[in-house]
């Protein structure tokens, strides 16, 4: 409740101050009632970026291709990438790195050359405008091409009249776009700001890598009003062949979806990133449920005592689960969507989808959720090729698929 009241306090606070330019006040050189007063205002306020001193903004200062995909990148909620762009002229720790990184990633920008993305270079409005449009999905756009010096060949024809069909800039006149033009500060966070007004809601994803480090044999109800009573977390399964604990792999597999995920355009958020947490399995399910989440993945392996045992499968709550009820349906087309495409991804043995009201994490989440018990750390085989990069990658991506399937459908 604490943290809903802050983050409406919050929003209250925002909204007043964009009313009003609140933010953009600290910039001599943003005057008040300026076009670009407001979206200055919110791309400080949204963390998208800040003046260039602390009292300047600098407006008309033109914005270079590092600067522009970075301003995208924050306006994303800096998405994480684990694959690398390879530019020769994008050093690994430069500011910009992560965000060529991820917008490269994502098929949202290219180089200048397959080899360089030319970073210090200006970012032209043919550039802009199509990096916004291939962000938005590349939507095709039923306006007619006004500008006399655009052509219907050129790669950037699209992303104009889509831009300029959905507000989100004009030409210079009325039959001109000056498509070679170099973009100003000003102008890519008035885009942006125009371009937050017409996408749709992210997706949130919530993803629960289970286990820790130190289990907490310490009990807590499995249900909300239940006198039933379990191990707030125990300490998962061991696999013997790989010499891995199962909180690993859970984390390690988890932390390459999140970087799947948003480089597709979801929201996500981690209930742990590292293994020194203590975190119940009713602290995990209150998370998705503070955060309001689309979908819960709660990421698992398998053990047994019979070592043949293999393959995957997925955990939700019955029909008629007594605390939780409203959730089945979706949870169970969550189950099934992330069940299917995982095993097609990695050829996994198909399991079930396993319908229990015996788990404290289902039963406290009010919103969709699914247990992916991603294979038998149990079974020496299956245990060792989980362990494998080339698999994990596998694993990856058909989760990702699932989820994909499942918002589709």
């Amino acid at each position: 409740m604490l943290r809903f009241v802050a983050a409406l306090l919050s929003a209250v606070i925002l909204l007043a101050a964009l009313a009003t330019g609140g933010f953009a006040a600290q910039f001599t050189d943003v005057p008040a009632g300026s076009w670009y007063e407001i979206p200055v205002s919110w791309a400080v306020a949204k963390d998208v970026t800040e003046g260039v001193t602390a009292t300047t903004f600098c407006p008309n200062q033109k914005c270079t291709r590092a600067e522009a995909v970075t301003f995208l990148w924050r306006f994303d909620e800096r998405p994480h990438s684990t694959r690398k762009a390879g530019f020769s002229d994008v050093k690994a720790d430069a500011w910009y790195a992560d965000a060529v990184d991820w917008s490269s990633c994502r098929g949202i920008v290219q180089g200048m050359s397959a080899k360089t993305f030319a970073p210090a270079g200006l970012c032209t409005r043919a550039q802009i405008v199509t990096i916004l449009w291939r962000y938005a999905g590349s939507p095709t756009s039923r306006a007619a091409n006004p500008f006399h010096d655009i052509d219907a060949s050129d790669y950037f024809c699209g992303a104009v009249c889509w831009a300029v069909e959905k507000g989100i800039t004009r030409g210079v006149s009325e039959a001109a776009f000056a498509p070679d033009s170099a973009c100003t500060r000003a102008q890519i966070v008035t885009m942006l700001w125009r371009l937050s007004q017409i996408l749709p809601a992210k997706k949130t994803v919530v993803l629960d890598p289970g286990h820790q480090l130190h289990a907490n044999y310490e009990k807590e109800p499995i249900g909300p009003c239940s006198t039933v009573m379990k191990a707030k977390t125990s300490a998962g399964t061991y696999g013997y062949a790989s010499k891995t604990h199962e909180y690993q792999l859970n984390l390690t597999v988890s932390l390459a979806l999140r970087a799947e995920l948003e480089c597709r355009g979801y929201r996500v958020i981690m209930t742990r990133t590292t293994h020194d947490v203590d975190l119940s399995n009713i602290d995990r399910a209150a998370i998705g449920n503070q955060a309001n989440a689309d979908a819960v993945i709660r990421i698992h392996a398998n053990g047994s005592t019979n070592a043949s045992v293999s393959g995957a499968e997925t955990v939700c709550i019955t029909k008629n689960n007594p605390y939780c009820p409203g959730t089945y349906a979706k949870s169970r087309a969550l189950s099934d969507a992330v069940l299917t495409e995982f095993c097609k991804a990695t050829g996994a043995k198909k399991r079930s989808v396993w319908e229990t009201d015996t788990m404290t994490g289902l039963n406290w989440s009010t919103v969709p959720v699914t247990i992916l018990e991603m294979g038998y750390m149990s079974n020496q085989n299956e245990d060792l090729t989980m362990a494998t990069a080339s698999y994990q990658k596998k694993m990856v991506l058909g989760t990702a698929n699932g989820i994909d399937a499942y918002f589709s459908s």
